[in-house]
């Protein structure tokens, strides 16, 4: 739970309404709150699925559209700013968006904000920095372009923000408290990823601690330069988006930022509305209601949606908005849920079974492994990793470039779970029962250590087809994920019902693994690509 508090007669100043009307309208979106009469101040409590309110700009911005139906409207101008971004970092922490807010006014208490609305943004949307890093500079102190490589962490020597003294990459992640607290995200890499400016100075390292020379943004500071880097590219253009708005909320001024990646060049931010089709038909049948068109206007308006022609087009800052059912609760928020009849279903539906499984879940857990859950949808470029080549269900009109075709086995999102946690201690055991791209049930299982051998891992195998009371036999073969060596096939009762073996180094690499991994995936329902 995130608690943002702030002074009523500050709020007011961007939405004048009554305490009274605060604080039933924040309750009434889904931001409970109280009024403390000692500090004068209300506090909202917010759960992570909002995390565009977790400053008061936010909140105050939802109080517009709900009392006023006050579309926000936000704008980015074009300008020569640019960053460069070096493969070196691609392994690491590969993703940076940026951009520039001109024309602030800063206070001691309007930076405690800032930097309230950076840890909770880091904490909630970042999964505590693993998905992204923020960091806020003061545009006057550097020259661009700026360039976002990795360096040896001997070479990297600057005085970070809170410390007195030149400090090198290593003693800022075992010495600062900064680095004590993230240093262990980049610590296991040869090199580091650190952001300098044109005349090479270190601005920060990533995702660990700015410089005191280039990155210490005080009352004095009008302009500032913005970057929010890490492994989730979407969750990167999220948090940027939330702090362009707020800035700009605050009466800064949005310039965009030229991000150049070698191969591609993107601009960012993007505070450009994003289309969600919608039906009336859809959202009465969900909601149980009789709304025509203009009545589910009038509500996304108080929700500072536009929506016109069956078409709802989203505000920059909804980071969790993912498609029309994120845009009907809203609806349902909007018309309120004291206004819903209570009814009866109309319609009796049996129990029975859901998982068939249950016995693979219990096996799995009796041996110590660890049970995840991963999307049915991937892209191509992740499975190219894997060693895919095959036919692939693509969708036509995807929203997300991570998810674009329906993925033909299990074995790249293990891989994505074991990059994800790497930090962790050792050794890590996961498996997972899902669903392959032909409709197929599918379980997958994978260890990963400092050092494994093939005896290690067999013995897990061996144990789940005794415990399923099958005959097993292992077959060499070949595989374009797998070690020569260590690469076969698994025979079930003398059918071929899928593979084992040790991941390659190069295809580790590719994830950012440096330790030893083996995987095995079966087919449960005999269904074989």
């Amino acid at each position: 739970m995130v608690v943002v508090e702030f002074a009523y007669e500050e709020m007011k100043k961007l939405v004048d309404i009554s305490r009274e009307d605060m604080v039933e309208g924040l309750n009434n979106l889904g931001a409970p709150c109280e009024y403390e009469k000692e500090t004068k101040k209300i506090l909202a409590e917010l759960t992570p699925n909002r995390p565009d309110w977790y400053s008061m700009e936010g909140l105050a911005r939802a109080l517009q559209a709900y009392y006023k139906r006050k579309k926000s409207s936000y704008k980015t101008k074009k300008s020569e700013y640019a960053v460069i971004v070096d493969n070196s970092v691609k392994n690491i922490r590969p993703y940076t968006v940026c951009a520039v807010a001109k024309g602030l006014k800063f206070n001691d208490e309007r930076i405690v904000d800032m930097v309230l609305l950076q840890e909770k943004l880091l904490g909630t949307l970042g999964r505590k920095v693993k998905k992204f890093g923020i960091g806020i500079y003061p545009l006057e102190a550097i020259d661009f372009p700026v360039k976002y490589t990795a360096m040896k962490p001997e070479d990297i020597r600057y005085v970070p923000l809170g410390h007195g003294r030149e400090m090198s990459a290593n003693e800022i992640i075992k010495q600062h408290k900064k680095g004590q607290q993230y240093g262990h995200l980049i610590s296991g890499f040869e090199k580091y990823p650190v952001f300098l400016d044109a005349k090479k100075r270190v601005m920060a390292l990533v995702p660990v601690v700015n410089s005191a020379e280039t990155g210490k943004v005080d009352v004095e500071t009008q302009n500032v330069f913005v970057e929010v880097t890490g492994n989730d590219l979407n969750a990167c253009n999220a948090a940027l988006n939330i702090l362009s708005c707020t800035f700009a909320d605050m009466g800064g001024e949005i310039h965009e930022v030229s991000v150049d990646y070698g191969n591609r060049k993107i601009k960012s931010p993007d505070l450009c509305r994003k289309t969600v089709a919608l039906s009336t038909e859809q959202a009465n049948k969900i909601l149980g209601t009789e709304l025509n068109s203009k009545e589910i206007g009038g509500l996304l308006a108080k929700m500072d949606y536009e929506y016109a022609g069956g078409k709802v087009k989203v505000p920059a800052y909804r980071a969790d908005v993912l498609g029309p059912i994120d845009v009907i609760e809203d609806i349902a928020i909007a018309y309120g849920y004291n206004n819903f009849r209570h009814t009866l279903p109309d319609f009796f539906s049996a129990g029975s079974r859901i998982d068939p499984y249950d016995s693979v879940d219990s096996i799995m857990r009796g041996m110590g492994f660890l049970e995840i859950k991963t999307f049915i949808l991937t892209n191509r470029e992740k499975l190219e990793t894997v060693g895919y080549a095959g036919e692939l269900v693509e969708i036509l009109n995807p929203n997300n470039i991570e998810f674009t075709v329906v993925r033909p086995n299990l074995l790249a999102d293990i891989l994505d779970i074991f990059s994800n946690n790497k930090m962790k201690g050792l050794p890590q055991k996961y498996y997972e029962i899902g669903i392959a791209g032909s409709g197929s049930q599918r379980l997958v299982f994978g260890i990963m250590d400092k050092t494994l051998q093939l005896s290690d891992v067999r013995g897990y195998l061996q144990t789940l087809a005794k415990e399923m009371g099958a005959e097993l036999l292992l077959e060499k073969t070949e595989n374009k994920l797998f070690e020569e060596e260590d690469s076969c096939n698994v025979l079930i009762n003398n059918k071929r019902m899928g593979s084992f073996g040790k991941v390659k180094k190069g295809v580790l690499d590719k994830f950012g693994l440096g330790f030893d991994i083996y995987i095995c995936e079966l087919v449960l329902d005999g269904k074989v690509q």
